[in-house]
């Protein structure tokens, strides 16, 4: 099973109408479109990218589809723009999807990295709901990219200590496969 199938699985177990998701990564807008699918006509759909190609073909590929939840798409970097949400939806997503690395058929020098990627994270477990997801894929076959996937492998480690679950699923293959992290934040107990 490729990586994408199992986010979209988890992504079928975290996400009901209604509820709030975001994409800090859209790229082409696969997991956006996953999202949309299953958020529902009042369900909140937030994607980001650094590219305003990322941002456009994200855009068609939810309007060609008719998706009926409310769509906001935003052309920046995903911790500055993460950062900013928290204002509005601090504890409210139910799922956050990464990609980290390039985009697909693009300049490979636009990318994302460690550093970015770190503050990132930290704005996204604020933004998530109790009981909320984060889903983080983490491409290792480009410059930069194993960088990259040990500090979101040492992130994660780091919220399993201190107040959440993490799963890790990586490919076997000769090469460095991508892999996927999920974090989840444990719920409030009443």
């Amino acid at each position: 099973m490729h990586l994408t199938e199992l986010v979209h699985q988890y992504l079928n177990q975290s996400l009901k109408p209604g509820d709030l998701a975001i994409d800090a990564t859209a790229g082409n807008g696969h997991d956006c479109l996953k999202m949309a699918e299953l958020l529902g006509l009042n369900g909140k759909l937030i994607g980001i990218d650094l590219q305003p190609a990322a941002i456009k073909a994200t855009q068609q590929r939810l309007e060609e589809s008719a998706v009926s939840c409310a769509v906001r798409l935003i052309e920046g970097d995903h911790a500055k723009e993460l950062q900013a949400l928290l204002t509005q939806h601090a504890n409210s997503a139910q799922a956050i999807t990464f990609n980290l690395g390039y985009l697909p058929g693009s300049d490979k020098s636009i990318q994302t990295t460690p550093a970015t990627t770190q503050s990132a994270l930290d704005h996204a477990k604020a933004l998530l709901a109790p009981d909320g997801r984060l889903l983080v894929t983490a491409y290792r076959g480009h410059p930069g990219g194993l960088a990259e996937a040990a500090c979101v492998a040492n992130w994660m480690q780091q919220q399993a200590i201190r107040d959440g679950t993490i799963q890790c699923h990586e490919p076997r293959a000769k090469r460095s496969p991508p892999i996927l992290w999920i974090y989840q934040a444990k719920s409030i107990k009443s």
